[in-house]
């Protein structure tokens, strides 16, 4: 059966972070002040294991649930994730994707996540310039990101890029980052650089919308607008001319709230009804100490049919209740 929120949202697509470490430092989700050598990760035994991931898959199967996607951290981290997304398809789940920084994405990797039942990859790519890049994350190779995505696109015969964009630190790279791809199938989805988790410094001077991006490609490449699945966040369109698809993600300007499917599944057990949630629901002591799997369903079926969450609606209407508001970090809860 399929169940739906007090806004009339169904629970249809699942984002599973595997594990709350990463080998990268994006500034906009882990950055190296806060995430460093004295910071606490989880513990492997604090972590959901493949069975425990599956017995929730499972419960969320029964009301419909679609669309899996695989995150972190960074979930190449996870060993033999291979094996867990084989366990997931066999469960009847239509679509499993993951998202990446794509620093481990070798051939081989991808041949095998392929073979196993991973559908498409996402690969993030902030910036083309190398001082760039290290300024949004120090840790990055960026040759290898690049050679990741060409990888995928092999592989899999598409990929999706995402780049975050910030105001004066690689919003000039529009143009570059487009015309380095627009012969290849990938969508090249540019996201406006959101208040997620505590940890980011976030602040609304330092975003560049989705209509400056949408004009900065505009002066080079002609545009056409593809028709958008109903829970799509990303608003599609396709360069006149070329291979490339250009997607824009604009919770910041454009709120996507109102078509909402999506719930998270944090590395330690915890199931959160918003990226900007503040709480989340403990699931791993159900799912590792009883063996009554329907009272966790009926649980998440209530939290679930009482959810409300519209945050950047919220936010961009100045409200109040996202005022002081503390938020998830991105890394914990898979962005």
């Amino acid at each position: 059966m399929t169940i739906h929120d007090k806004l009339r949202r169904p629970l249809e697509y699942l984002r599973i972070s595997l594990t709350d470490r990463c080998n990268y430092r994006c500034s906009y989700c882990m950055p190296k002040d806060i995430f460093n050598a004295n910071y606490k990760y989880l513990k492997k035994s604090e972590l959901l294991t493949f069975e425990e991931i599956l017995s929730f898959v499972e419960i969320l199967k029964n009301f419909n649930l679609r669309k899996i996607r695989l995150t972190g951290g960074e979930p190449l981290l996870r060993r033999n994730i291979e094996n867990l997304i084989i366990r997931i398809k066999d469960l009847g789940i239509k679509q499993i994707s993951l998202t990446t920084n794509g620093s481990l994405l070798n051939l081989s990797k991808a041949e095998l996540l392929k073979k196993n039942g991973l559908d498409g990859i996402t690969i993030s790519l902030d910036s083309l310039n190398c001082t760039t890049n290290k300024k949004i994350n120090p840790l990055s190779n960026l040759s290898k990101v690049i050679d990741s995505i060409y990888i995928a696109i092999d592989v899999f015969g598409s990929a999706k890029i995402n780049v975050v964009v910030m105001n004066n630190i690689n919003s000039n790279e529009i143009f570059d980052i487009v015309d380095r791809f627009k012969n290849l199938n990938v969508e090249i989805r540019f996201i406006e650089f959101m208040d997620v988790g505590e940890t980011n410094e976030w602040n609304l001077d330092r975003v560049y919308s989705s209509e400056n991006i949408h004009k900065d490609i505009s002066k080079h490449f002609s545009l056409y607008k593809l028709t958008d699945e109903f829970s799509s966040t990303s608003a599609r369109w396709q360069l006149q001319d070329y291979i490339a698809k250009i997607g824009f993600i604009s919770s910041i300007t454009q709120p996507f709230c109102s078509s909402c499917n999506r719930a998270r599944l944090s590395a330690n057990g915890y199931f959160y009804t918003c990226l900007f949630a503040s709480q989340g629901y403990n699931v791993l002591d159900a799912l590792r100490n009883s063996p009554d799997l329907y009272k966790l369903q009926d649980n998440i079926q209530n939290i679930w049919e009482k959810r409300i969450d519209q945050y950047s609606i919220l936010r961009k209407s100045s409200s109040q209740d996202t005022e002081h508001k503390s938020k998830i970090e991105m890394s914990y809860i898979g962005g």
